[in-house]
């Protein structure tokens, strides 16, 4: 199994350190999916977070979520 890592940069940055084996990338993406659902609540009009996942120092996969308020 491979290690991931799960990296947040916005509001509210996190670099994990620790990491997660998964035996693939598909269930690495329904990680990121899940810890997406995790953070949605915090996120603001205005703000944005991106989610790296990185397989030791390669980058496998970037969610990112942008907001806009226009009133």
């Amino acid at each position: 199994m491979r290690r991931y890592f799960f990296h947040f940069e916005g509001q509210q940055p996190h670099t994990d350190t620790t990491g997660e084996s998964l035996p693939d990338d598909e269930a690495a993406w329904r990680e990121a999916l899940r810890l997406s659902r995790d953070v949605e609540h915090a996120l603001r009009p205005g703000d944005s977070w991106t989610l790296s996942v990185f397989d030791g120092t390669e980058p496998v996969f970037v969610l990112a979520m942008v907001t806009r308020r226009f009133r």
